[in-house]
């Protein structure tokens, strides 16, 4: 009887040993890797689960995570939340701390879930959900862990997985356990490192499909980085079809099946038509000489009459609402708009058709992702008799008639013909001549300061963009604004006065008056005053240091700024040194500066321009000489010397 329980001592003695061996190996080996992160993931996995049960395809996901804490400071990671909505239903929700004492892992349990309404800042309404809750006593060298279900209401919706997260990775895996019979397309993006390793095996009736990655790094968060999915290793995945006893079903096999699904969200609306959108329709086209000023007229009625509202609810999220609904109402979301441009244009006698695309946010495209990872937006099209097409996006307020929004530019658009037939076509990228600043100013020698007047003018999405900052109700934030857009040469910059006009008139430019001074700008030693006519340092220094960034940079639009200064000379002062003329015709980013000297005055002309919208990591080098070549442009003063 002793001899049992000294042995039984002795084996409980070598189990807690060995726990806690473990735990400080752990410990060492991932502190070691990542010394510097707060916490890192020991492990975590997503299996998703494809059973074909009768007919029908059952789908959900187990997923677990295990946090271990490297640092004192990682109490942010202490609180926890679980998503879900409508189409992925969470259940099952387990979580615990594990608290190192004395040599062994305490287990401390969540017990309190509360389910809370996801709502987004731009979002009216969605059905999105999540769990909230607290981790107990998170601290260095305890382990926080999560496991639950959640269950797709629809295989369509399978969202992949993104490897990469806001912590290391000790050990990441993605499983996708399917019945045999289902047809499964894969791709893992953006993985040249081959980080992500790849295994299929059949076991016990299932096909898996295995992903898996080691040891790898915290996503790092960057000024200006697109979404995550141009840039991090992530996986694409969909069902193409699989096989029942009555046949085989197609799910998601080619862009056909994306669209015939999306068609028939389309197809039955505008049934019939409410006086009220006749009557709107009818007065548009008595207004119009041609077909396309009635496309304008109907674009622009939607923009100023239908409030923008995101509403996502169930398949609401995909079905626009009747377009006599929307004209009553008098709001929507782009799907309803869209369907309200299509409805009304039809009236008109115009065809229009419905268009589905994605936004900048997502970097897919139609004919190589045919689900609906592809997209997120509607908008309507119209083709013009000279075979133009016109992108109608009327959740963009201040957008003029044949600009798409900036967030479609260069994005592919699906666009409903009829029943069996569609075309994909894409945004142009608006060339940034399109979007122009223009500034012209006058400036004098006042005392220490310099004063003067300008006019700026507004052009494309300078004015579009423009237009969101001058639509506010607070005359301060309007001032604060016009402040930053036309605020030029040091922080001693004073805005006077101001005046805007044509703000919302979409077919001029927007044009700001005003009056400034600036302060102790310019430099005067003994007998000569020296005076940048740069006053805009555009991109002055903005270098990237290729060492650490590593993900692109995104603008919002290609533009080009025109700035014109006028100096007048003081009388008692003339000319000792004017700059050379400089010019930089670079793909990315690009200037010119001119000087000439005139009687009584200097002109100085600059143009600057930047020229893309996505920058690469393969690009920044050569962004970097043109930033170094226009950064020493913009150092180069005038030279004014007191007469004798």
């Amino acid at each position: 009887m002793t001899r049992t329980i000294f042995a039984s001592f002795t084996i409980a003695v070598c189990v807690v040993a060995s726990a806690s061996a473990q735990n400080s190996d752990l410990y060492k080996s991932l502190k070691e890797k990542f010394p510097d992160d707060p916490a890192v993931f020991v492990t975590r996995e997503e299996t998703v689960t494809l059973q074909l049960k009768e007919d029908s395809l059952l789908v959900f996901s187990d997923v677990s995570e295990d946090i271990l804490h490297l640092k004192e400071q990682s109490e942010v990671y202490s609180s926890g939340r679980v998503y879900g909505s409508h189409f992925n239903q969470v259940k099952d929700i387990k979580a615990k701390t594990l608290v190192w004492d004395r040599s062994r892992y305490k287990e401390m349990n969540v017990s309190d879930f509360k389910k809370n309404s996801d709502r987004d800042a731009g979002v009216f309404y969605d059905d999105s959900y999540y769990y909230s809750f607290n981790y107990p006593s998170v601290s260095n060298g305890n382990r926080t862990q999560l496991q639950y279900r959640s269950t797709l209401k629809d295989v369509k919706f399978l969202p992949g997985f993104i490897f990469s997260t806001y912590l290391p990775q000790g050990k990441t895996a993605y499983v996708i356990k399917t019945s045999p019979q289902v047809d499964l397309f894969y791709e893992v993006l953006n993985d040249a490192a081959g980080l992500i390793k790849f295994r299929k095996y059949d076991k016990g009736g299932f096909r898996y499909y295995e992903w898996t990655a080691t040891n790898l790094p915290a996503r790092r968060s960057e000024d200006s980085s697109p979404s995550v999915r141009y840039y991090a290793p992530h996986l694409v995945t969909y069902v193409k079809s699989y096989e029942t006893k009555k046949g085989k079903v197609n799910v998601l096999g080619n862009l056909d099946d994306l669209y015939h699904w999306y068609y028939s969200f389309v197809k039955d609306l505008n049934a019939d038509t409410s006086p009220e959108l006749v009557a709107v329709v009818e007065k548009i086209k008595a207004q119009s000489k041609t077909e396309k000023d009635v496309v304008r007229g109907v674009f622009y009625w939607v923009q100023d009459n239908i409030q923008y509202i995101a509403f996502e609810e169930g398949m609401r999220g995909l079905i626009p609402h009747h377009a006599n609904y929307v004209c009553d109402k008098r709001y929507g979301d782009c799907k309803d708009m869209a369907n309200l441009i299509v409805n009304m244009l039809h009236l008109a006698g115009v065809k229009a058709y419905h268009t589905w695309i994605g936004t900048r946010d997502l970097p897919y495209k139609y004919t190589q992702v045919p689900t609906p990872l592809v997209d997120n937006h509607m908008i309507a099209t119209y083709v013009a008799a000279d075979g133009q097409y016109y992108f109608l996006d009327a959740t963009s307020d201040h957008t003029p008639f044949g600009l798409p929004s900036s967030m479609i530019q260069g994005k592919e658009a699906l666009v409903g013909i009829d029943k069996d037939h569609y075309e994909v076509k894409v945004v142009p990228e608006i060339a940034k001549e399109k979007n122009l600043t223009s500034d012209s100013v006058s400036i004098k020698l006042d005392g220490n300061q310099i004063v003067g007047t300008g006019k700026s003018a507004l052009q494309g999405y300078a004015k579009v963009f423009g237009g969101y900052e001058l639509d506010r109700a607070e005359k301060d934030d309007v001032r604060r604004y016009v402040t930053r857009l036309v605020g030029k040469g040091s922080n001693k910059f004073y805005l006077d006065d101001y005046s805007v006009t044509n703000q919302n008139d979409r077919e001029r430019p927007t044009r700001v008056g005003y009056k400034f001074r600036i302060g102790d700008y310019f430099q005067k030693i003994s007998d000569e005053l020296y005076i940048n006519l740069n006053l805009n340092k555009d991109y002055y220094n903005a270098f990237i240091n290729v060492a650490l960034r590593q993900t692109p940079k995104e603008n919002d639009y290609k533009y080009e700024k025109l700035e014109f200064c006028e100096l007048a000379i003081p009388a008692d002062y003339e000319v000792e040194y004017l700059p050379p003329n400089a010019k930089l015709d670079g793909d990315l980013v690009g200037f010119e500066a001119r000087y000439e000297k005139q009687p009584g005055k200097i002109l100085f002309t600059k143009t600057f321009y930047i020229n893309y919208l996505l920058l690469q990591p393969a690009q920044f080098e050569r962004w970097n000489e043109a930033i170094k070549t226009l950064s020493e442009a913009y150092k180069e003063s005038i030279i004014l010397k007191k007469k004798l």
